[in-house]
């Protein structure tokens, strides 16, 4: 324990930009909740925030992967020499690292040689994220396969992992890892920021009236399965749906995806107030991935009041509620999501009950008690 019997954790993070990525929204929401009176921490990061967050920062070296996106950078702490002693003089109760990366597997090894538990909350889901990429990243390839294979060793030496659905808990389990060691710690959602009273029915003048609204945020990335919505987008035209799609996001697959989508409206990477808007001003939310971990995007277009169609794979398989919230279909079949996308938004009484359970599920899911949740686990890991 620090001072005043204050509980140290250091926090090991490849991304702390706000709004990057999935991770970096929920490490944010958990970092401006940290009672300042009970935690003491600090960060390690390779990539930190633009803002001043209020607790102490180290950054380390790093470098980017794959070479057609700069924009993620992974951390080098072997090259950082001064962490050891900054650890060693910080004294933390607990290490916490967000990804199993080189990052995390020094946070790992410290943990491991000082006797200090480590914690981790799995967001990426690797071997999916690596099908993607294998034969893809060029001179990085055989890298990044270490890489992949070394993070689920990491695993084994973790003390405690917060899964953020069961089907990862399970997927865990299955490799191997025993259940004591696991736990399941979910999302939450800023309801101020992403519910129905944001609509604006003026938003996109251009689309026809007698056009519904159909809705993908995302990182415009190859897991992100760009070529399904291609392939919707493709049956949404040839079945004359009065379908626009809105694509809101950024990344190496945009040029290609508005050649194969002239018809869809791409609206960049939105932030704030902007993307509320966007969120609750469509009718529907459409999510093909199927390397999800949780969908940070589809807890947002559900508290939105979005009815969602979503591949059932991965987390958002244990977030929409099939029949209720929206439809759950076959990954990567896109006659099934036109299919379940015409279903709804061509029948209204269906459309309204789906958005109405959307936005109830939505309330439910509180970023405050979550991080709450989280900071109970770190307690009882110290009484421990």
């Amino acid at each position: 324990m620090g001072n005043m019997g204050k509980i140290r954790i250091a926090y090991f993070l490849d991304v702390m930009e706000e709004n990057f990525d999935g991770v970096s929204i929920t490490m944010h929401q958990v970092i401006k909740r940290i009672p300042k009176d009970e935690f003491e921490v600090i960060f390690i990061t390779p990539h930190p925030p633009k803002e001043d967050i209020g607790f102490p920062i180290y950054e380390c070296p790093y470098f980017r992967i794959p070479e057609k996106n700069k924009d993620y950078r992974f951390g080098l702490p072997k090259k950082m020499k001064k962490l050891e002693s900054i650890l060693d003089e910080f004294q933390p109760d607990i290490l916490h690292y967000s990804s199993p990366t080189a990052l995390g597997n020094y946070a790992v090894k410290y943990g491991n040689k000082q006797g200090i538990p480590v914690v981790s909350i799995y967001h990426t889901h690797y071997p999916s994220f690596a099908d993607y990429y294998f034969g893809l990243l060029g001179k990085w390839t055989a890298f990044v396969r270490y890489l992949v294979i070394k993070a689920y060793r990491m695993y084994f030496k973790t003390d405690l992992i917060l899964a953020p659905t069961q089907p990862m808990k399970q997927y865990l389990i299955d490799l191997g890892i025993e259940e004591k060691a696991l736990g399941i710690w979910g999302r939450g959602v800023d309801t101020n920021r992403f519910n129905p009273g944001k609509r604006n029915e003026n938003l996109w003048p251009a689309i026809p009236s007698n056009h519904r609204k159909l809705l993908f945020v995302s990182r415009l990335t190859r897991e992100k399965e760009p070529q399904t919505l291609i392939r919707l987008y493709q049956q949404l035209q040839t079945r004359a749906s009065k379908i626009t799609m809105i694509i809101v996001g950024d990344g190496p697959m945009r040029e290609m995806l508005q050649k194969k989508m002239p018809k869809a409206i791409f609206m960049g990477k939105q932030y704030g107030e902007n993307l509320s808007v966007i969120y609750a001003s469509a009718d529907a939310f459409v999510f093909p991935s199927t390397t999800e971990t949780f969908g940070n995007v589809v807890l947002e277009a559900l508290a939105s009041g979005l009815p969602v169609v979503a591949a059932n794979a991965g987390g958002p398989s244990d977030i929409v509620k099939d029949g209720v919230t929206g439809y759950l279909v076959e990954p990567r079949n896109e006659e099934e999501f036109a299919a379940k996308i015409e279903t709804i938004l061509h029948d209204e009484s269906l459309k309204k009950s789906m958005s109405d359970a959307a936005v109830a599920y939505g309330l439910s899911q509180s970023w405050t008690k979550l991080s709450d949740d989280l900071f109970h686990v770190y307690r009882n890991i110290v009484k421990s």
